[in-house]
């Protein structure tokens, strides 16, 4: 970007005469050579541009841009040039012989001409002289004069911050504006929402901003709405408002930067799909397996076989892409905002209680899904939201890699366990007739827990650690290791896999429900009772406070 005074290169010489002189007055002092000395010249300037004045040169369309580039020399009969005295003026001004002068070692700059603020064009003078080794100055500078034109300010779009292909009715993007004759002759960024022709006015220094459609749930698919406009990653509030926003339809977003002159950029865009939420149950399907469908699908019955029928069901799929291989190497789901907070709290805001399916959440923080929605979810809980998640408990290949979880944080758990040097690490088994014990009763719930058993060989999950009074454990598992000799023993550590914070606001439950590969019930009554398992579930989320039939 062109600064207002530049500096490069100097351009320094001493002409051989003057050494020659140098040499005699050297010699004249040992020969004892008398006389007096010349007075010094004054040094000459010359600029690039031969032509005083490019006014009458130039057609009001051949204008130049406010940024030019200037290059001067200097020379001194009988020194050097050790400086020079740049300045700029509007030729309708008459500066005194000394005024406004910068100094600089520099015979060449890129230099931005200033234009009055409002103007869309002007004429200013540039003019140079150069200084000599003993300070005299140029008695007539270089000059010329240019006929100069506004240049438009330009902006982009941060590609990294773009929203999703589909978002929920919160939507935030991020910009960078900028301007030739620099920031400060940035008078706006404009917007809007699926109008080329009407544009919402934002404050100049607005880069980023949020957009929360006002809905009220009941509208059609394709209906207009207002969205209201919160500036920046602090979601400031504003009374400004954006219509257009179109629910259940595509969506386009426009932005561009006006100048001082009312110059407007080159508008960017984006298109993107708004959902509008089927109710205020939100189900996040993050199953990232190739059997995802089947869990999906197993779950979305079972809590619609609890809820109220007419209760309506918000499935957000975050399974893509896939995870492949014990550990997984897919990065986060593409369907979340790039950003936590705003977009992602703003988002979970719209619904009242949360059912997530995950399968794992504490191998990866960079990406796993459930890390980065636990950065976002504080507003949710404060606001009286609560959620039920099923995930699978494993650790990462690098213990340290789970140091700051977020994901660990969120969960009602207190750590992973450790395998001892006489076990395989990481090689537990629940095996088929292994019964789950509860531990504690449900807060607010009078129903007992039943006692479960599993009619499967699971072998992809762990107990984990639930310490503490700020957590309720529900269920112990009997788990089976091996020693190092192949040997199967019982498992000695924790053996929780569902526990529930006692503010009743989380729940965990970390063995599968259900079979991935049919979506058959794997856990069922210590007596056999096939709707056991998910009685059990059905009584974690009425302590969580999910409406019930």
């Amino acid at each position: 970007m062109p600064v207002t005074l530049p500096l490069v290169r100097t351009s320094r010489f001493l002409p051989l005469f003057a050494l020659l002189g140098t040499a005699l007055l050297l010699a004249a002092c040992d020969s004892d050579i008398t006389g007096t000395p010349f007075d010094n010249q004054q040094p000459d300037t010359e600029l690039s541009v031969r032509d005083t004045s490019l006014l009458d040169n130039l057609g009001e369309d051949d204008r130049l841009t406010s940024t030019v580039s200037v290059s001067w020399i200097g020379s001194d009969a009988d020194g050097y040039v050790a400086a020079f005295d740049v300045r700029f003026y509007n030729v309708a001004e008459n500066p005194g012989p000394e005024t406004g002068w910068t100094r600089t070692t520099r015979n060449d700059s890129l230099v931005l001409l200033p234009i009055p603020r409002g103007e869309r064009i002007a004429d200013v003078v540039f003019e140079v002289r150069a200084i000599d080794n003993e300070g005299a100055v140029d008695p007539t500078p270089a000059r010329t004069a240019f006929p100069i034109q506004n240049a438009p300010p330009t902006i982009r779009l941060n590609t990294f911050e773009t929203p999703p292909d589909t978002t929920y009715t919160v939507v935030s993007f991020a910009w960078t504006a900028d301007d030739p004759e620099g920031l400060a002759n940035l008078d706006r960024i404009e917007i809007s929402l699926n109008d080329t022709l009407n544009f919402t006015a934002l404050p100049a220094d607005a880069e980023f901003v949020t957009l929360v459609a006002q809905t009220t749930g009941e509208e059609a698919p394709g209906t207009d709405v207002e969205a209201r406009v919160f500036l920046g990653r602090s979601f400031q509030s504003t009374e400004i408002r954006v219509p257009g926003f179109q629910l259940d339809a595509d969506n386009t977003f426009y932005v561009r930067s006006v100048d001082q002159t009312d110059t407007t950029s080159v508008r960017e865009e984006y298109a993107w799909y708004a959902k509008l939420p089927q109710g205020d149950i939100l189900f996040v399907n993050d199953y990232r397996t190739n059997n995802s469908p089947n869990i999906q699908a197993a779950h979305l019955g079972l809590l619609r076989e609890y809820l109220p029928a007419d209760t309506g069901i918000e499935v957000w799929d975050l399974s893509n892409p896939r995870v492949t291989g014990n550990t997984g190497n897919a990065p986060r789901s593409d369907a979340l905002p790039p950003t936590a907070d705003p977009t992602l709290t703003q988002t979970l805001l719209l619904f009242d209680h949360i059912y997530w399916v995950s399968s794992n959440s504490t191998v990866s923080p960079s990406r796993d899904n459930l890390p980065f929605a636990a950065g976002a979810i504080n507003e949710f809980f404060e606001g009286g939201g609560t959620m039920m998640i099923h995930s699978l408990i494993a650790p990462p290949s690098d213990p340290d890699a789970n140091v700051g979880n977020p994901a660990i944080v969120l969960l009602p758990l207190t750590g992973l366990i450790t395998f001892p040097d006489t076990l395989r690490t990481n090689l537990l088994r629940v095996l088929p007739g292994a019964e789950l014990t509860p531990q504690a009763s449900l807060p607010g719930v009078s129903t007992p827990l039943p006692t479960l058993q599993s009619t499967a060989t699971i072998l992809t999950t762990q107990p984990y650690i639930a310490d503490g009074a700020s957590i309720v454990k529900l269920y112990g598992a009997d788990f089976t290791a091996f020693k190092q000799n192949g040997q199967p023993v019982t498992w000695p550590g924790s053996s929780i896999v569902a526990s529930m914070s006692a503010d009743q606001r989380i729940g965990l439950f970390s063995l599968p429900l259900f079979d991935e590969r049919n979506g058959n019930v794997q856990i069922i009554g210590a007596d056999d009772d096939p709707d056991a398992g998910k009685a059990a579930i059905f009584l974690m989320l009425e302590s969580l406070g999910f409406p019930k039939q």
